[in-house]
């Protein structure tokens, strides 16, 4: 079987051959990454992903990156068309990035680690139809999000052992559920690996970007919710508003928007979409060009 290929330190390689060497920072004390994703094969706001990327870079000046956005745009297309066999006609991939600061041990130390490669998104078609059509469970959990005074969560860094901790124990008490993470005051910031949203008589809330990370995908939603006259506000929520809250959502690079059926085990008081969410994911497919539910669920159908 053929292997996908990747870009790797100025090389385009099998992914296999993409290998760090056992003092990268990556295992010592991590890097940067971004994930964005195609849709029909063509990447989404691929510019906002890269700009995102390189402010999480400016961030950590120790890493000399060397590449301008308009390179890491080229060489972005160049991996994606070299991947283009591997995908099927109804499947789209995510786009994966890494930056670590290379070597640590390094004499003289060497230049930044980089790579790109891509992942197809049809594995993960039928858990999303099940979001889709059931929505999902979300938990609070008591591993707090890390303050700002510590690390500003607008750098999206791979530093993220308290997220996989969060995930880990919201998944003890449902394996499917999406934790959610409280600041240090108790209020709400975000989900190990997703944004979320809240509904609320007809009006749409988030946290603040003080402790959550600026997400492509809320930042879509909260355009998204102009252009339908939806009024939104970034403000700081806590548990109770949740507990209130008419419709509850979660947004991420690969599914988009999904909905929230259950919150802490009590049953959501609207159906599955709610209504402003079943807005909010028409207006999403048409900026993605098609049905965005409805393409994995009939893709899931075929498979069945």
């Amino acid at each position: 079987m053929e292997e996908r290929i990747c870009y790797f330190n100025g090389e385009y390689i099998k992914e296999s051959e993409g290998k760090i060497h056992i003092s990268d920072w990556a295992l010592w004390e991590g890097g940067v990454y971004e994930v964005a994703r195609t849709y029909d094969g063509v990447p989404f706001k691929l510019k906002e992903h890269i700009d995102r990327l390189f402010n999480s870079l400016r961030c950590l000046p120790f890493i000399k990156f060397g590449l301008t956005p308009e390179e890491v745009t080229d060489i972005t297309l160049e991996v994606l068309k070299r991947n283009e066999k591997y995908l099927g006609p109804a499947d789209d991939c995510r786009i994966i990035y890494g930056v670590t600061r290379g070597m640590f041990f390094g004499d003289p130390p060497t230049g930044p680690t980089f790579y790109i490669y891509t992942v197809p998104l049809a594995a993960g078609y039928k858990r999303m139809a099940k979001w889709y059509q059931e929505g999902t469970h979300m938990l609070v959990v008591s591993t707090r999000a890390i303050p700002p005074q510590c690390l500003d969560a607008k750098i999206k860094h791979t530093n993220r052992l308290c997220n996989d901790l969060a995930d880990y124990e919201a998944k003890r008490v449902d394996p499917e559920a999406f934790a959610l993470m409280l600041d240090i005051n108790g209020f709400v910031t975000e989900c190990p690996r997703a944004n979320f949203f809240m509904v609320k008589d007809s009006k749409l809330f988030t946290s603040r970007l003080t402790s959550c990370l600026a997400g492509i995908t809320r930042q879509t939603v909260l355009e998204l919710a102009r252009e339908l006259k939806i009024e939104s506000s970034e403000t700081d929520l806590c548990v109770y508003d949740l507990y209130n809250a008419d419709e509850i959502m979660i947004t991420g690079t690969s599914y988009a928007i999904i909905p929230v059926s259950r919150f802490n085990g009590r049953v959501m008081p609207t159906p599955i979409p709610g209504a402003i969410t079943g807005q909010l994911q028409s207006a999403f497919s048409k900026k993605a060009h098609y049905d965005i539910v409805q393409r994995v669920l009939d893709y899931v159908q075929t498979k069945d």
